[in-house]
């Protein structure tokens, strides 16, 4: 089960698909960056570019771009700002999770018998 999206990137002319997983996610905060202070810096008005093209770059070489983050800062900063604007919220929301199935959310649990119910044990 895939808990994010499927996300489509648009470098260079060419589009790619990538669905973000949690070992890309980890692999990024490995590097030192946070993906929460990249949404809270953005939203205050103060992108930290630098992360973004971090995390763009791991997010095109994972979907087989094969960039490098020089080129990737260079595109943020010198490229079409509407470009620029879609590339960012890649960024922010690639890690969301998608939504629930509400049939499966919805479906409700089997009770258990007392007999098959785990019992604790008190330790004494």
């Amino acid at each position: 089960m895939a808990v994010f999206r499927d996300l489509e990137i648009s470098w260079r002319g060419r589009d790619y698909t990538i669905t973000p997983t949690m070992r890309l996610m980890r692999q990024i905060e490995m590097g030192d960056i946070s993906l929460t202070d990249i949404a809270v810096r953005t939203s205050q008005g103060r992108p930290p570019i630098s992360h973004i093209a971090y995390v763009l770059t791991k997010l095109l070489n994972a979907a087989g771009a094969g960039v490098i983050e020089d080129e990737v800062y260079e595109e943020l900063i010198n490229g079409d700002q509407d470009a620029v604007g879609e590339l960012m919220m890649v960024v922010l929301t690639a890690f969301t999770p998608g939504e629930r199935d509400q049939k499966k959310a919805e479906a409700p649990a089997a009770p258990q018998s007392s007999e098959t119910q785990p019992k604790a044990k008190a330790s004494s």
